[in-house]
C-alpha cells in the first residue's frame, strides 16, 4: 500500500529506484482511487506513460465519457498499463517521471520519496532533458499547462482547416493524441545496436499553430528547438535581448536562430567555453604594480574602502503591452527574458563583494522605472560615496531599454537626467552604466521623461564622468543562456571579481569585450560590446593592492 515515510536523499537516484520495490498492483489501485476525484491528472498519467497513441485515445475517449459518473470512473487505466509496462527494466523511472511532471507531490510522497529529490533529478520543467518519458510528450504536456480555454477553442478551430476534427475532446492531451493518430505529428524511435537512444520527430505544423495562438509563442520556439535537438545534436537554450520582429522579417529570425542553434551543438556547457577562455589566469596581472601617489594623482578618489559606492540594478524580466506601447504604435512582442534572474544574482553578489550597496528592482514600467533611479539617488546617494553604478538588464533596440510594460526609454535621457540639478549629488562623481541588452535598428521614437526642465545654478560642465558599457555594439543582438544568463554579464562578474582589486574599469571592461567576442565567435555570432568613456581620471573600483 502507499506510505507516508519519505526515504532520505540518495546521490544515485536512479540505481535506488530500481532497486526499491515500492510498487505492485495494489498500489497501482491505490493510485487509480485517488486520482477519481482528479480525471484531468488520470488523462495527463495516461498521455504520459502509455507508448501507443491510439490506445491512449482510445481508452481516454471511453474515460471522457463515463468519468462524470461516479459508479463508472474505476476503468483500471493504470492498472492495465503496469500490466504491460513491468516487463520492461525502467517501468519504475517511467511512473515517477510522469509523477514528478505532472506534479502530483502527494502521491510521490506516500510512495515514499522526496520531491525535490526527484525534481532535481528528473528535471520537469526542462523539455530539453528526458530520463524515461517520451521527451515530445513531455514537452507537448507543458504545452497543455499552458494552453488556456480560449487557446483551446482557437486551436479546434484551427485543426478543422487541415479536415481535423477534435471537438469533442474536452483535454489537450487527447486532441494531441489524435494529432499523433494523423500523423499530424509523428514520432520515430531510432536505435544503435538494438537499443534505442532518441527519438526522431516532426511537429512543424503545430509549432505554427501555436504560434499564432496568444501567449504561446515561448512554447512554439521550445518545441522547434526540443525538434532541432532530438533530430540532429544535443544542444543548448539560447536568447538574444531583442525584441521578436515584424512579421516581414520573421523569416529570417527563424532561420538565424536555427544557425544559432546548430553553431552551438559543436561546443557543450557554455560554462565549460568560459572556462576555455582562461578568466581565471591571472597570467597577465603579474606584472601590474601599483603606487598609492600615483593613484592619488591618476585615479578618481575612493573616499571610502568600506564602502564604495552605490549599486541599482533594474532587471526586466517579465513583458506585457500597455495602453502607451500601444498608443506609441510599439508591435513587438516582448519576450521574457528567462535566465536574466541568474545576471541579478551574479550582480548583486559581486557588488557587494566590492563594497558597494546593492539596491535590486524588477520588472518596473516606464514611470516606475524613473522614480526608482531617482529615489535611490536622492535618498541612498552620500557624500562619502565614490561611484554610482546603474545596470539594467531588459531587452532594447538602439540606444533604448524596455521597461516591463513595453514601453521604450531612451539611454540618454538617464544621461541627461544624472546631469541636471535635481541629481546634484552625483555631480563630478563617475557614473557607470552597464546595459546588458540588444542595440538593433529601430526608428520608433521613444517617450523623453527624464530631461531636465531646470538651468543649472551651479557651474558643471555636463557629460563628464560617464563610463558606459552595452552589451553589444548599435546593430548587433545580445546573447543569454535560458539556464545560466548573459554572456556580457557572466564574463563581466567573473573578471571583475579578478581584476577589480588591481585594474582600473577601462582596463578589466576591455577584457570583457575580448572576452565575450572570443565566445561569439566561436558560435558564429555577431555580439561586441561596447563602452564611451568620459572619464577625466583612471576609475578603480577598489584601491588598488
Amino acid at each position: 500500500m502507499l506510505r507516508s515515510d519519505a526515504v532520505e536523499n540518495r546521490a544515485n537516484v536512479d540505481s535506488f529506484i530500481g532497486k526499491t520495490d515500492f510498487v505492485n498492483m495494489d498500489v497501482i489501485s491505490e493510485i487509480e482511487k485517488e486520482l477519481q476525484e482528479n480525471p484531468y491528472d488520470m488523462i495527463s498519467l495516461v498521455f504520459l506513460l502509455y507508448d501507443v497513441p491510439d490506445t491512449a485515445l482510445q481508452k481516454l475517449i471511453v474515460y471522457q465519457r463515463v468519468s462524470k459518473d461516479a459508479r463508472c470512473t474505476n476503468l483500471n487505466l493504470l492498472n492495465e498499463w503496469f500490466r504491460y509496462a513491468k516487463t520492461k527494466h525502467t517501468w519504475k523511472h517511467e511512473l515517477l517521471e510522469a509523477l514528478i511532471i505532472c506534479q502530483m507531490n502527494n502521491i510521490i510522497r506516500k510512495l515514499g520519496f522526496h520531491v525535490s529529490t526527484l525534481q532535481r533529478h528528473f528535471q520537469p520543467d526542462n523539455i530539453s532533458v528526458h530520463m524515461y518519458v517520451n521527451p515530445v510528450k513531455k514537452a507537448l504536456y507543458k504545452v497543455c499547462e499552458n494552453m488556456t480555454a480560449e487557446n483551446l477553442i482557437a486551436l479546434k478551430k484551427t485543426l478543422i482547416t487541415y479536415d481535423i476534427d477534435t471537438t469533442d475532446y474536452e483535454s489537450c492531451e487527447m486532441i494531441f493524441l489524435e494529432l499523433m493518430c494523423q500523423k499530424f505529428i509523428t514520432m520515430t524511435q531510432f536505435e544503435y545496436n538494438k537499443k534505442a537512444f532518441g527519438f526522431e520527430f516532426k511537429i512543424e505544423k503545430l509549432v505554427r499553430i501555436l504560434e499564432n495562438l496568444n501567449g504561446m509563442k515561448k512554447l512554439a520556439m521550445e518545441l522547434n528547438l526540443l525538434q532541432t535537438i532530438s533530430n540532429e545534436k544535443p544542444t543548448e537554450t539560447f536568447e538574444t535581448s531583442t525584441p521578436l520582429q515584424e512579421p516581414a522579417m520573421e523569416a529570417d529570425y527563424k532561420q538565424n536562430k536555427t544557425q544559432l542553434n546548430r553553431n552551438i551543438a559543436e561546443f557543450g556547457d557554455m560554462f565549460k567555453m568560459l572556462a576555455d577562455l582562461k578568466i581565471e589566469d591571472e597570467e597577465d596581472l603579474t606584472n601590474f604594480k601599483s603606487d598609492s601617489k600615483k593613484f592619488i594623482k591618476g585615479g578618481y578618489k575612493i573616499k571610502n574602502p568600506d564602502k564604495v559606492g552605490v549599486c541599482l540594478i533594474i532587471n526586466q524580466d517579465t513583458f506585457y503591452p500597455s495602453k502607451k506601447s500601444i498608443e506609441n504604435g510599439q508591435k513587438e512582442k516582448l519576450d521574457n527574458r528567462l535566465g536574466s534572474d541568474k545576471d541579478e544574482i551574479v550582480l548583486k553578489e559581486t557588488m557587494s563583494l566590492l563594497k558597494f550597496k546593492v539596491i535590486s528592482h524588477s520588472n518596473l514600467d516606464h514611470e516606475k522605472t524613473f522614480d526608482v533611479i531617482k529615489k535611490v539617488i536622492k535618498d541612498e546617494v552620500r557624500n562619502e560615496d565614490s561611484v554610482f553604478m546603474l545596470c539594467i538588464l531588459s531587452h532594447g533596440v538602439r540606444g533604448h531599454v524596455y521597461a516591463a510594460d513595453s514601453v521604450k526609454i531612451n539611454v540618454e535621457d538617464i544621461e541627461n537626467y544624472f546631469d541636471s540639478d535635481e541629481a546634484v549629488k552625483l555631480h563630478g562623481m563617475p557614473k557607470v552604466l552597464v546595459i546588458q541588452a540588444c542595440q538593433v535598428d529601430d526608428t520608433a521614437k521613444s517617450e523623453d521623461l527624464l530631461a531636465a526642465d531646470s538651468k543649472n545654478t551651479n557651474y558643471y560642465l555636463k557629460k563628464c564622468d560617464f563610463l558606459i558599457y552595452w552589451a553589444t555594439a548599435p546593430e548587433y543582438e545580445a546573447f543569454r543562456h535560458e539556464q545560466k544568463g548573459s554572456f556580457f554579464i557572466q564574463i563581466l562578474c567573473r573578471i571583475l571579481e579578478k581584476r577589480a582589486k588591481k585594474d582600473h574599469l577601462y582596463d578589466i571592461f576591455t577584457e570583457v569585450t575580448n572576452k565575450v567576442v572570443s565566445l561569439c565567435e566561436r558560435l558564429q555570432r555577431a555580439q561586441v560590446p561596447i563602452f564611451k568613456s568620459t572619464l577625466r581620471n583612471k576609475l578603480y573600483l577598489q584601491i588598488p593592492q
